[in-house]
C-alpha cells in the first residue's frame, strides 16, 4: 500500500467520524408530522396493511422505505432515535460512497475534498437521521452513478446488473426518484449513439429490463393520479422563481432557511454574514459546476448535463404544479452535485485555495450545524410534540379525546395505552378525497364525481345543518358518546388554522358565489369544519379553556 493510499483510507475514516458526531446531534429530536406519517405507515401490517395505508390514505409515495423500517421497528423499537438509527446508517455510508464515486470520476485528492464537504453539508448532516426516505434513495443513487461509472469503464455485465438493481431500488423507495430514471436512460443512450455505439445494444437490453421491472411502479403512479386528480383542495401550490433560490440556498448555502421542508418566498437581506455564509459558498459551487460542464468532456461531461437535466425536470413539474419544488424532494442531487462542483473548481484554482476553501467551508460548516442542532429541537415541538406536552399538563388519559385538524393521522406521541385517544380524523388528508365515507355522504360523491365538486362545498355552507350526515355521526359516536360525564376533549390548532374558527355568519358573508369556493377552498372547508366540530361539541360540552401556547391555539371542552 503506498504512502497516499494509505492518508486516503485514513482521511475517510476520520470524515466518517465526523460524520456520525454530527448526526448524532439532531437523532433526538422530536419527530415532525412527516417522520411521524413514517412510523404510522411502517407500523401497519406487512405487506397488505402498509399497502392499504398508501392506497387509501396516503396516496404518494411507494412502498419500499416502508416495508424496510417495519423489520427494523420490530429489531430495534419505535422510539424516535430507533427509527431514525436507519436513516443515520444510510446518510453515514453516502460518505465513503462520495469518497468512492469522485475517486473513479477524477483523483485521490479531489475525492477526500468533495468526501470533506459531503460529511459536513449542512442539509446532507440534518436529513442525514430524517425518518423518512431522503437518505436511502441518496445512497440508491451513488450506487447507481458508481455502477454506471464501472460500465463506462469496464463494459461488463456485473455493472450493468448492479446498475439496473440500484435504478430498481429508487422509485420504489422514493416516488419522484422515477425522473432521476427516465433522465438517465434517454441521456445515457444518447451518449452512447454519440461516442460509443458498440455498447448502445446491450444497455437498451438492460433498460428493457429495468422498464419491464417498473410496471408495477408506472401502475401504482396511474392510481395515484386517478385518485389525486378528485382531489377537493391541490395541495401543491404555484411556483414561484424564489422558490429556486431558495433551493439554491438550501443546497449549498452554509445557513440553510429555517424551514427547510418547504419553500419559502422570504426575502433576503443581504448582510455580511448572509454573504459569507451564503453567497459565498453558493457561488464557489455553481462556479465549479460551470466550470467543470465547461472544461470536462466524455463521460463527466454526461453526468453534468444528466445533472442539469434532473432539474430541469423537477423544475416543469413544479411549474405545472405536478410537484413541489422544494430540496428534501431532490436531496439525491446534492453528492452529485459537490462531487462535480469539486472536480470543476479543482480545474480552475490552485491547489492552496482550494484547500484553503474546503478547510474553511468545513470549519464554518460544523459551527453551522452545531448552532441548528441547538434550535431545531424547539422548533420540531412546536411543530408535533406540543399537543402531548399540553395533554400531559392537562392531566389528559384514555378517558379523553384530542383532536387535530392537523396531524391527527400519525399519532405518534400518543400511541400508548394510557394516552388520550386520537380522533381519526386529519382535516388537511381526509377533506381532500371526495372517497372519504366519513367525511362526505354518498349523494355528495356522486355530485363530486359528476364534476359538482365546488357546488356541494357551497351547498354545505348554507345548509342549516354540518357538512354531512356522516361526519355528524362518525363524530357524535367518536367523541361525544365516547367521552364520559366530567371529562374532557382538546382541539388542537396548528398556527394559523385558529383563524378559521369563526361563527357560521361571517363565513357566508365572505362566501358570495361558487367562485369563492374555487378561489379560497381550503380557507373555507376548513372554517366550516371547525364550526361544525364546535357546534356537535356544545350539545354535550362546556368551553373551560381557550388560548394560544406555543405554536397552538388550545381549546379545552369538559363533559357536562
Amino acid at each position: 500500500m503506498d504512502r497516499k493510499t494509505y492518508l486516503s483510507i485514513w482521511s475517510v475514516i476520520f470524515l466518517v467520524i465526523v460524520t456520525v458526531g454530527l448526526r448524532l446531534l439532531f437523532i433526538n429530536s422530536a419527530f415532525w408530522y412527516d417522520e411521524a406519517c413514517s412510523w404510522f405507515t411502517a407500523k401497519q401490517i406487512f405487506p397488505f396493511g402498509i399497502m392499504d395505508n398508501l392506497l387509501n390514505l396516503d396516496l404518494q409515495h411507494t412502498p419500499l422505505y416502508f416495508f424496510i423500517l417495519h423489520f427494523w421497528m420490530k429489531i430495534f423499537g419505535d422510539s424516535e432515535i430507533a427509527i431514525r438509527s436507519l436513516s443515520l446508517l444510510f446518510g453515514v455510508v453516502t460518505v465513503p460512497l462520495v469518497f468512492v464515486l469522485t475517486k473513479k470520476l477524477s483523483n485521490g485528492l479531489n475525492a477526500v475534498f468533495a468526501t470533506c464537504i459531503a460529511s459536513v453539508a449542512p442539509l446532507l448532516v440534518f436529513f442525514s437521521v430524517e425518518a423518512r426516505m431522503y437518505p436511502i434513495v441518496l445512497v440508491w443513487v451513488l450506487l447507481s452513478l458508481i455502477s454506471l461509472a464501472n460500465f463506462e469503464q469496464k463494459s461488463d455485465k456485473k455493472s450493468l446488473i448492479s446498475l439496473v438493481i440500484f435504478n430498481l431500488l429508487i422509485p420504489y423507495t422514493f416516488v419522484g426518484g422515477i425522473l432521476y430514471n427516465i433522465t438517465l436512460m434517454l441521456s445515457y443512450s444518447v451518449y452512447l449513439i454519440i461516442s460509443k455505439k458498440d455498447r448502445l445494444f446491450t444497455y437498451l437490453k438492460a433498460v428493457g429490463v429495468e422498464l419491464a421491472c417498473l410496471i408495477p411502479y408506472f401502475a401504482l403512479i396511474v392510481y395515484y393520479a386517478k385518485m389525486r386528480s378528485l382531489f377537493i383542495i391541490k395541495h401543491e401550490g404555484p411556483f414561484v422563481f424564489m422558490h429556486f433560490v431558495d433551493a439554491i440556498r438550501n443546497l449549498f448555502g452554509l445557513a440553510p432557511v429555517n424551514n427547510v421542508y418547504w419553500p419559502s418566498v422570504d426575502p433576503y437581506v443581504l448582510t455580511l454574514g448572509f454573504t459569507l455564509l451564503v453567497v459565498v459558498p453558493c457561488v464557489y459551487f455553481l462556479y465549479g459546476f460551470v466550470q467543470g460542464l465547461k472544461k470536462s468532456n466524455g463521460f463527466n461531461k454526461f453526468l453534468y448535463v444528466l445533472l442539469l437535466l434532473i432539474v430541469v425536470e423537477f423544475l416543469i413539474t413544479a411549474i405545472c404544479q405536478i410537484n413541489v419544488f422544494t430540496v428534501r424532494y431532490f436531496l439525491y442531487l446534492l453528492p452529485p452535485f459537490i462531487i462535480l462542483s469539486v472536480i470543476g473548481l479543482a480545474e480552475k484554482i490552485s491547489s492552496t485555495h482550494m484547500k484553503i476553501v474546503v478547510a474553511l467551508y468545513c470549519i464554518v460548516a460544523i459551527c453551522t450545524n452545531i448552532n441548528y442542532a441547538i434550535r431545531i429541537p424547539a422548533y420540531k415541538i412546536l411543530a408535533f410534540k406540543s399537543v402531548k406536552l399540553e395533554a400531559v399538563n392537562l392531566g389528559l388519559d384514555n378517558r379523553d379525546v384530542i383532536i387535530m385538524p392537523f396531524g391527527a393521522d400519525a399519532p405518534y406521541y400518543f400511541r400508548d395505552d394510557k394516552s388520550p385517544k386520537v380522533l381519526s380524523f386529519d382535516f388537511h388528508k381526509e377533506v381532500r378525497n371526495p372517497y372519504n365515507k366519513v367525511y362526505y355522504d354518498k349523494s355528495q360523491q356522486e355530485r363530486i364525481l359528476k364534476g359538482e365538486t365546488h357546488q356541494v362545498i357551497y351547498d354545505a355552507v348554507f345548509s342549516n345543518a354540518g357538512f354531512s350526515d356522516s361526519h355528524f355521526n362518525f363524530f357524535i359516536n367518536n367523541v361525544n358518546r365516547y367521552v364520559g360525564k366530567g371529562r374532557y376533549v382538546l382541539i388542537a390548532l396548528y398556527g394559523s388554522d385558529a383563524d378559521a374558527l369563526v361563527p357560521i355568519e361571517d363565513l357566508r358573508k365572505s362566501v358570495t358565489s361558487v367562485q369563492d369556493i374555487k378561489d379560497r377552498g381550503l380557507e373555507i372547508m376548513l372554517k366550516k369544519y371547525l364550526f361544525d366540530i364546535r357546534a356537535y361539541l356544545d350539545f354535550d360540552f362546556e368551553l373551560v379553556k381557550y388560548g394560544p401556547k406555543d405554536n397552538y391555539t388550545y381549546l379545552l371542552m369538559k363533559k357536562k
